[in-house]
């Protein structure tokens, strides 16, 4: 989708939703009858903007990392009476000089496996060499860093808090729980594929106090995405969401005919197949679809914990943090302690 028309869809989105005007909202255009108010732009706009702020914080913090080492590798070149260039030769060296032929014969094997052409025995070795020098020299600044106590101000922007309303989402875990996880997902995005086994191990490790709540967001860059949420949106309505869920993330990128799947799942497939004929899962995506629009959502997988916005592939510890995060808000403080999976 066209850079610009993505910055637009929200904003549509927006006029067409806009809700009763109040006292208290400035207007900054009319549509015929319809107020576009100061409000609701904002709220359109905290994630586009949240989003802008984090690379503002990358980029800083890039060049703040690179001035860092630069002042680090200078210091300790001159203690050492050396130029920059031959103290890291230096302190590198040994790292280097350890790349055995083994290693190299082992990455060249590799290589053929994968059915790369003509590998080049040379090129391997250089590579591992770039390989060993880039960790080396990481040790050596992480080292240096702690011998200078080196301290960092700069932190990242803190994610905004969205408030999301829940009707008929399809979801797993207690409905109790004090903490809910929500996901804003495409079935042939590969990396909201590698989430589903996050998810599942988070919720294994806080059986009672997560709850997973699932949101379509199909792009429109994945030709078969709508369509398959709409399928999963359909065996949702024989009440087995989770397990065409899994089943399609399980074949993704290459979907499967829809209705063959819901008969290996064991889904009656007469049903099924008058419920992709109707306009009900249609309706259904589209309702999530202009939601994630209109909180200006760029990509998947996107989550809300408990409100608090995350965006792209998280890892388990990453998930983990912003659940205790979010059990410590809630006042849950004890923290779950390793439970078997209890799947779905």
């Amino acid at each position: 989708m066209p850079r610009l028309l993505r910055i637009l869809l929200p904003l549509v989105a927006v006029v067409v939703l806009a809700a009763p005007l109040r006292a208290d909202e400035s207007v900054l255009a009319t549509v015929r009858d319809r107020a576009v108010t100061a409000q609701e732009i904002k709220q359109s706009l905290t994630i586009p903007l949240y989003d802008l702020e984090m690379e503002k914080y990358r980029l800083v913090r890039r060049a703040l990392d690179k001035k860092i080492a630069a002042e680090l590798l200078a210091r300790a070149a001159a203690a050492a009476g050396r130029s920059v260039s031959a103290y890291v030769t230096e302190q590198l060296q040994a790292q280097l000089a350890t790349l055995s032929d083994e290693e190299v014969e082992a990455r060249f094997q590799q290589a053929i496996a994968s059915g790369s052409k003509q590998p080049n025995k040379q090129q391997i070795r250089n590579q591992l060499l770039q390989e060993r020098a880039r960790h080396g020299l990481h040790l050596l600044l992480e080292r240096l860093s702690d011998e200078a106590n080196v301290s960092v101000s700069l932190r990242p922007p803190d994610p905004p808090v969205i408030q999301l309303t829940f009707e008929d989402d399809p979801a797993v875990g207690p409905p109790t729980a004090p903490v809910t996880i929500v996901e804003y997902g495409d079935f042939e995005c590969p990396i909201c594929k590698e989430s589903v086994a996050i998810l599942e191990q988070l919720r294994s490790l806080y059986p009672d106090q997560v709850r997973v709540v699932y949101r379509d967001f199909p792009l429109a860059a994945h030709p078969r995405a709508r369509s398959a949420a709409e399928a999963a949106q359909c065996a949702y309505a024989q009440g087995e969401f989770w397990a065409y869920h899994d089943a399609l993330y399980a074949h993704a990128p290459d979907l499967p005919n829809y209705v063959e799947l819901a008969a290996r799942l064991h889904l009656d497939t007469q049903t099924f197949n008058n419920c992709l004929m109707s306009v009900a899962p249609k309706a259904a995506v589209s309702k999530d679809l202009q939601e994630a629009e209109r909180l200006g959502l760029s990509g998947t997988p996107t989550f809300f914990v408990n409100g608090r916005y995350m965006s792209g592939f998280q890892t388990l510890e990453t998930m983990r943090q912003a659940v205790d995060r979010a059990l410590l808000d809630a006042g849950a403080v004890k923290l779950p302690q390793p439970h078997a999976d209890s799947g779905r």
